[in-house]
Formats: C-alpha cells, structure tokens, sequence
C-alpha cells in the first residue's frame, strides 16, 4: 500500500497528461473500478510511460475508493485531493468525474465485498418441533427449530439442515442481525 506521499507523487502524473486528457484518464479508472471496459495504455502513451500509468492508476484507484469509503462531502473531496498536492483545476477534475459516478462506484464495491465466497443463499425453509422424550429421558418438552437452506455454489444448488435449539437459534439471530447492520451500513 502507497504512503500518502507516494500517492502526491503518482497524482502528478495527471498533469502532465493536460486537463481534458487528465478528466477522460479519471473516468476510465473509474470504469476499470465499475468493471466496465476502463483504462487502454494505448490511449495515453504518447502522454505517459508505461511506469507512470501503472503508478497513476494504482494510486488513482485507491485514492478514490478510500474517498468513497469515507462517504464525504464534495468540498472535503477537493480539499483532500489538494492535499495530495493536487492543483485546484485538477483536484476540480477529479472530483466531479468521482462526485458524478459516485453511486456507480459504491455500487461495485458493495457488490465485490459481498462476493467474498461463492456460495449464496436461494431459499430457505423453516419447522418447529417439539421434542417429547428421548431414548434417556422420558420428558423432555424442548422446542427445537429445522432450518433447511437451499445453497448455490457455482450454479449447483445443494439443500443444508441445520436442527437447532432456542438458544442456539437466538444465537444464530443475533448473528444474523448484526450482518443485516453491517450491510445497511455498507448501503447508507
């Protein structure tokens, strides 16, 4: 990861590629985020050397979703670009090329940090039973809960049972409520 001096360095590289070129570099970084058809060496290689546009697009990417994960102002945005020494012009420039396609970004990174594994969730069912004996006891009278999750992995789907008791299934509330906060904050 970049030291904030390091990203200066890098983002000076957007003046050299002029203001107009420097503003179509910054979509194309955002489209390469968004997973869009984004950023072609080619259309920048008379401006830059190919060190410098893998240095300037690394550090262009991070700045930008280390904004997006901050969910500030655009004023704050300019004045965090300008304190990555960036002229008022281009800090300007990036920030309303970053200010336009905000939701898109933030979009894509929510879905990429959701697609941590593979496997999602379908469906699920559920069943309470009461349990009366058992082979040990002759009365039991515990309420346990069948939850049956239908699992897509790779395009197959396979069918999970879980049994559980009130405590376990508190538990497995709590769990699943403290994801729920997790993800509405991710969304806000």
């Amino acid at each position: 990861m970049a030291t904030q001096q390091e990203q200066a360095e890098s983002l000076a590289l957007l003046d050299k590629l002029g203001l107009e070129e420097a503003e179509k570099f910054v979509h194309r970084v955002v489209s390469d985020i968004c997973d869009k058809d984004g950023l072609h060496y080619e259309e920048f290689a008379k401006l830059i050397s190919l060190s410098e546009y893998s240095q300037l697009k690394l550090s262009l990417c991070s700045v930008l979703k280390n904004v997006m994960r901050e969910k500030i102002e655009k004023d704050k945005v300019i004045d965090k670009l300008k304190g990555l020494n960036l002229n008022d012009e281009m800090a300007q420039v990036v920030a309303v090329c970053l200010w336009v396609r905000r939701e898109e970004i933030r979009g894509q990174m929510i879905g990429s940090s959701c697609n941590i594994t593979h496997s999602h969730l379908n469906d699920f069912d559920w069943r309470l039973k009461l349990v009366m004996s058992s082979d040990q006891l002759g009365s039991i009278q515990e309420p346990v809960v069948m939850v049956d999750f239908d699992i897509s992995k790779d395009g197959q789907h396979t069918a999970e049972s879980v049994e559980l008791s009130k405590e376990e299934l508190d538990g497995f509330v709590a769990s699943l409520e403290a994801a729920n906060k997790v993800v509405s904050q991710l969304r806000a």
